[in-house]
């Protein structure tokens, strides 16, 4: 079995307002609604995924501390080949989603942050990009 390489987009719902300790970064707000979280994976895309849509108790991501508190979970996937994580941010930000919380996700890039605060008419650009599949739990 081969292992597959790719990019990703978490789609998250948070029910309540949170706040919530992630790493380095400290306490951090969050505002009830959808967040996307753009990710890659060099080493097993849908392992990477899978991790994310079934909350792992040990938090290792920035992502991880966010998607304890959520209640309903999604992914995009692209295989090697489609845009990276730094060009979906881009993308998000050109749909309409808001970046937030500078440095969340993005400690290996230059990127401000790899998450984003979505509603509805950004989320549903989100959907019409060509991608390779949508999973979840």
């Amino acid at each position: 079995m081969s292992v597959v390489k790719g990019t990703y987009v978490l789609l998250m719902r948070l029910p309540t307002d949170r706040s919530i300790s992630v790493g380095a970064l400290g306490l951090l707000k969050f505002e009830p609604g959808w967040y996307a979280y753009v990710g890659s994976a060099g080493n097993g895309l849908s392992q990477r995924v899978g991790r994310h849509l079934s909350v792992p108790s040990k938090r290792r991501w920035h992502v991880d501390s966010l998607n304890a508190y959520c209640c309903e979970r999604y992914a995009l996937v692209w295989r090697s080949g489609g845009p990276s994580e730094c060009e979906l941010g881009r993308i998000l930000t050109s749909l309409g989603a808001e970046p937030i919380h500078p440095g969340f996700g993005s400690s290996d890039c230059k990127c401000a942050t790899h998450l984003f605060s979505i509603d509805e008419g950004p989320l549903n650009a989100l959907l019409m990009i060509p991608n390779d599949g949508m999973l979840h739990p």
